[in-house]
């Protein structure tokens, strides 16, 4: 069964208690991670970083209305939960695609139908198949920093490990995933524009968030920076449109 990755805004020691007891009888696996503001969960933010946020709105710091507008400027998908005491901020959760609004104290039922939304979330993201020990599991496109063809394999590099797709053309690949923000900047190299972290134009390479190097042609590295800069304006307008 897949883990779903969560993430809790939460500046209140009760409330993020009563959270996780709430989550004790999740039938889901997961993680949990807390964050007491939100300019800490940016800090280590990276898209789809997380299945499932729960953001409480009223924090010392960046408050959660703030911190979701700059998550959604990058990442449409993930699901969100405001968790708050009031329902003054409704519209802010349209206008930033909330997907739930649990006022506290919510009950245990609310907060397992937004476990499940996620969880449903999870599965409906278009993915990858690889065989793996003699099972085949599927790896979602938007967990995919980069690949590297390395012989006949390929190797997938992940948020968190690295899977290897063996007999694979790089090409043959590329032609079942979407452009952008897929994009093949080197013959051995496709990198996923999303989890850019910089474009290095000394060395030509993209510096991708969670560690690790893409390499760029050296004669197409104007195409790569031009590429990379109009996939982040189009986010960032859509966001603004949003």
């Amino acid at each position: 069964m897949d883990t779903i990755k969560i993430a809790v805004c939460e500046d209140e020691d009760k409330e993020y208690n009563r959270l996780t007891e709430l989550l004790s009888d999740c039938k889901y696996n997961y993680t949990i991670e807390r964050f007491n503001e939100g300019q800490a969960l940016l800090d280590k933010y990276y898209p789809y970083k997380y299945n499932l946020i729960l953001m409480d709105i009223y924090m010392e710091g960046l408050g959660g209305i703030d911190t979701v507008a700059k998550i959604r400027t990058v990442d449409k998908m993930t699901t969100i939960a405001f968790t708050t005491t009031s329902l003054d901020h409704a519209l802010d959760g349209y206008k930033h695609h909330v997907n739930r609004y649990l006022v506290k104290p919510f009950a245990q039922e609310d907060l397992m139908e937004t476990i499940e939304l996620a969880y449903n979330e999870m599965q409906n993201i278009p993915s990858i198949s690889v065989t793996q020990n003699n099972k085949d599991i599927n790896i979602p496109f938007t967990h995919i920093r980069y690949m590297e063809q390395i012989g006949k394999d390929i190797s997938l590099y992940l948020m968190d490990e690295i899977i290897v797709k063996p007999q694979t053309k790089l090409s043959d690949l590329l032609k079942t995933l979407p452009k952008p923000p897929f994009y093949q900047s080197h013959k051995s190299f496709v990198v996923n524009l999303t989890h850019v972290k910089y474009l290095n134009k000394e060395l030509n390479v993209f510096e991708m968030n969670g560690g690790g190097n893409v390499y760029i042609r050296r004669d197409s590295l104007k195409e790569a920076e031009t590429t990379y800069k109009d996939y982040m304006f189009e986010l960032v307008r859509k966001g603004m449109d949003e």
